[in-house]
């Protein structure tokens, strides 16, 4: 990566809104692939309703899942959490 790169705040959100993009589509599609709803996977990993869990899923008001949800996503899916980067 060229040192501007670096340093141009705009090209690292950019990236960093690409990647969270991705992380929730993942999410969607590995939560969708073991026939859990969304209010199943809350509940699972400790929410009591799927509210938070769709904002995140669907990025609304630049919601997104943090790593220690991830972890606990992937474990209930049984996955690996490198794949939700994928």
């Amino acid at each position: 990566m060229k040192n501007s790169m670096i340093h141009d705040t705009d090209y690292l959100e950019k990236y960093a809104s690409k990647l969270l993009d991705k992380v929730s589509k993942n999410v969607i599609k590995y939560r969708k692939q073991r026939g859990l709803s969304q209010l199943e996977l809350a509940v699972a990993i400790g929410f009591s309703s799927a509210a938070y869990l769709g904002r995140a899923e669907l990025r609304k008001n630049n919601q997104h899942f943090n790593i220690k949800q991830l972890a606990k996503i992937a474990k209930v899916l049984d996955i690996d959490i490198t794949l939700f980067f994928k």
